[in-house]
């Protein structure tokens, strides 16, 4: 596994960008549907559209929540104006799973993860995705996660619907400087 840096996090940027590349194409055989299907995985989905995202203090006001990454990150998407992003996090104590599904938001200074407590991960990559489409889905799937299954509602599973049909152009939010392809990862 990774060797820990003086840092404290686990690794430096382009061995998180590495990790989490590595995870991606471990996920992406998880596959559902058939070779019809535009992505077979979510992993897939998000190494195609996804963007790479470093950690960012949490400087807001209001607790982080872990376990409630979907709601909280949705919550905070409607009351602050801020970009919902669904994808992956990389969080190197959470071993032997260091990577997984997780929602956060963008914001003019970078990620704001109202979940995860500082410090905790070390990387993102996933998909900004525009209010209408992260609303329009959520109200469709009677959760708050977009893609993925949502703790507090499993049955709503994942989204076979973007998974069959290929993610709509107007879904994808513009995500500003920085970030980039998971594709480049």
């Amino acid at each position: 596994m990774t060797k820990a840096f003086a840092d404290g996090t686990g690794m430096d940027s382009p061995a998180r960008a590495r990790e989490l590349r590595r995870w991606l194409a471990l996920y992406a055989k998880l596959q559902v549907g058939d070779a019809s299907w535009a992505y077979r995985s979510f992993a897939q989905l998000v190494s195609d559209h996804g963007f790479y995202q470093q950690p960012s203090p949490w400087v807001h006001d209001g607790l982080q929540r872990p376990g409630q990454c979907f709601s909280t990150a949705s919550q905070w998407a409607e009351r602050a104006g801020w970009t919902y992003v669904e994808g992956y996090v990389l969080v190197p104590s959470a071993a032997p799973f260091s990577c997984f599904e997780h929602a956060w938001c963008l914001t003019d200074q970078g990620v704001a993860d109202p979940c995860l407590p500082d410090g905790t991960a070390v990387g993102y990559v996933g998909i900004p995705l525009t209010d209408s489409f992260r609303r329009q889905q959520q109200a469709l799937r009677a959760t708050h996660a977009v893609f993925v299954a949502d703790p507090v509602n499993p049955l709503a599973g994942i989204n076979e619907d973007v998974l069959r049909a290929g993610l709509p152009s107007q879904a994808v939010a513009g995500h500003g400087p920085g970030p980039r392809s998971a594709a480049s990862l």
